[in-house]
C-alpha cells in the first residue's frame, strides 16, 4: 500500500442489483462501505443495500476462519495452481465453467479456497465476467490478477495469461524465499543468544555475585560491570520486559502512521546494504509486475499505474508516480524514469531499446531477472558477512560473562596459594 497506511478489511453484507434488475445477495471483504460501491460499479451494478457485518469474537476464532486465515498465509502457492490449473483446462478446450469445476470437485469440501472457487463459478455461471467474478473477492484476488484476466478475456488469450500468471506468482515467491532464508541465519542466533544471555543473568550471574559479596573479594572492574548488570536484570527483569514490549507496539503502531512509514521508508534507502535489498526487491517485482501487464494486453500507463502499487516504499512509489505522470504528458518511458531517478545507469538505456523495437515487456523481465541475480549475490554476501559477525559478537559476549566470573576466582586461588 503505498499511502502509509495499514488497510485493514471488514466484511459487508451486500444486497446489489444488476442492470437487468436481479437483485444479487454478495458477501464482500472491502476497507470500506465505499470501496464496495466502487467495486460494485465495476461489475455494472449498484448496491440497494450496505451491511457490515459486526465484530464477533466468536467468529473470530472459528473453525472457518482459522481455514481463512491458513489460506492467505499460503496464497501465492494457491494461486499458482489455480492459474495453471484453469489454463491447462482451458487450453485442452473445456469451457470456463466446466474448468471451475473441476477445481472444486478435486479439492477438499471443507477447503477455504474451495469455497472461494464455488462463489467464482456460481457468478461466472450467473453471466458475470470471469475477471468481474474474481474482483469480488478482492481479499484473495489483488487488482494486478483481476486485470490481467480482464485483458485476457478482451484479447481472447485467457489461456496465456493465466499461464503468464502462475510463472509470475512462482518467481515472486521465489524470490521471497531467498529473501527469507537470508534473514532467517542471523535472525535465530540473535533469538538463541538473547535467551543463552538472559538465563547466564538471571540465573547464574547471582549465585556468583552472592558467593563474592559474603567472601568479600575485590571485584576487577570487569566483574564489577557485569555483576552490576546481573543486579539490575534481575532486580527489574519484569519491568524492563513490559517496557521493551511497550516500546516494540509503541514502534509498530507509529510505523503504521503515515509520518512514520515515511522516516522508515527514508532511513531504510540510507541504511547500506538493506538499501541495496530494499531497492532491489522493489525493482524486481515492479519491472516483473509490468511486464506480465504489458505482455497481457494492458497499455503502458495502465500497467505501470497498477504496477506502481507493488512499491511499498514511499520514496520510490513517489518517484514511479512522478515518472508516470511524465509520460502521460507525452515523454518517453526511458526519460521519465530517469527524469524522476526512478531508474538510472544503463536501465534507462536499455529501457530505450525496448521502446524503440517494441520489445518493452521482454525488456522489463530481462531487468527483472538481473535484479533477481543480484539480490542471488547480496543474499549470499549477507549471510558470508553478518552470520560471522554475529556469531563473533555473541561469543565476546558470553567470553566476557564468563571472564567476569572467573577472574575474581583466580585472583582468590592466587592470595590463598
Amino acid at each position: 500500500m503505498t499511502s502509509g497506511k495499514r488497510k485493514n478489511t471488514m466484511e459487508f453484507k451486500v444486497k446489489a442489483s444488476t442492470r437487468t434488475g436481479k437483485i444479487e445477495s454478495l458477501d464482500i471483504t472491502a476497507p470500506s462501505a465505499e470501496a464496495v460501491v466502487s467495486l460494485l460499479k465495476k461489475q455494472d451494478m449498484f448496491a440497494v443495500e450496505i451491511e457490515k457485518v459486526p465484530f464477533d469474537l466468536g467468529r473470530y476464532f472459528s473453525a472457518g476462519n482459522f481455514r481463512r486465515i491458513r489460506f492467505l498465509f499460503n496464497r501465492t502457492k494457491y494461486l499458482i495452481e489455480f492459474s495453471r490449473v484453469v489454463a491447462m483446462l482451458l487450453k485442452s478446450g473445456m469451457p470456463l465453467n466446466e474448468a471451475l469445476a473441476v477445481l472444486t470437485e478435486k479439492r477438499a469440501a471443507s477447503d477455504y479456497f474451495t469455497d472461494i472457487i464455488t462463489g467464482v463459478k456460481s457468478s461466472v455461471d450467473h453471466g458475470i465476467s470471469f475477471s468481474l467474478a474474481l474482483a469480488r473477492h478482492s481479499d484473495v484476488f489483488e487488482d494486478l490478477y483481476v486485470k490481467s484476466v480482464a485483458s485476457g478475456e478482451t484479447s481472447g488469450n485467457l489461456c496465456g495469461v493465466l499461464a503468464n500468471l502462475s510463472d509470475y506468482y512462482q518467481k515472486k515467491q521465489a524470490l521471497f524465499k531467498k529473501l527469507l532464508a537470508a534473514a532467517a541465519y542471523p535472525a535465530v542466533i540473535l533469538v538463541l543468544s538473547t535467551i543463552g544471555v538472559a538465563y547466564l543473568f538471571l540465573n547464574v550471574v547471582p549465585i556468583y555475585t552472592k558467593m563474592f559479596r559474603e567472601m568479600g573479594a575485590s571485584l576487577p572492574p570487569v566483574s564489577q560491570v557485569v555483576f552490576f548488570i546481573g543486579d539490575f536484570v534481575g532486580s527489574f527483569y519484569l519491568p524492563l520486559a513490559l517496557l521493551a514490549a511497550a516500546f516494540a507496539f509503541t514502534l509498530y503502531n507509529w510505523l503504521g502512521t503515515p509520518d512514520g512509514k515515511d522516516a522508515g521508508d527514508r532511513l531504510s534507502l540510507k541504511v547500506p546494504l538493506v538499501s541495496s535489498f530494499v531497492e532491489k526487491t522493489m525493482y524486481s517485482i515492479f519491472y516483473r509486475t509490468s511486464g506480465l501487464l504489458i505482455k497481457s494486453g494492458i497499455n503502458i500507463i495502465n500497467a505501470l499505474e497498477v504496477s506502481s502499487n507493488v512499491v511499498t516504499n514511499g520514496v520510490l512509489n513517489a518517484r514511479i508516480r512522478h515518472a508516470v505522470k511524465l509520460i502521460k504528458e507525452g515523454n518517453t518511458i526511458s526519460f521519465s524514469f530517469e527524469k524522476s531517478g526512478f531508474a538510472d545507469g544503463i536501465i534507462p538505456r536499455l529501457i530505450k531499446t525496448g521502446e524503440e523495437s517494441g520489445t518493452i515487456s521482454e525488456i522489463f523481465n530481462n531487468i527483472s531477472n538481473t535484479m533477481d541475480e543480484e539480490l542471488d549475490s547480496l543474499t549470499t554476501a549477507f549471510e558470508s558477512l553478518f552470520g560471522p559477525l554475529i556469531l563473533i559478537f555473541v561469543l565476546a559476549v558470553f567470553g566476557t560473562i564468563i571472564i567476569a566470573i572467573l577472574l575474581p576466582m583466580i585472583t582468590a586461588a592466587t592470595i590463598v596459594s
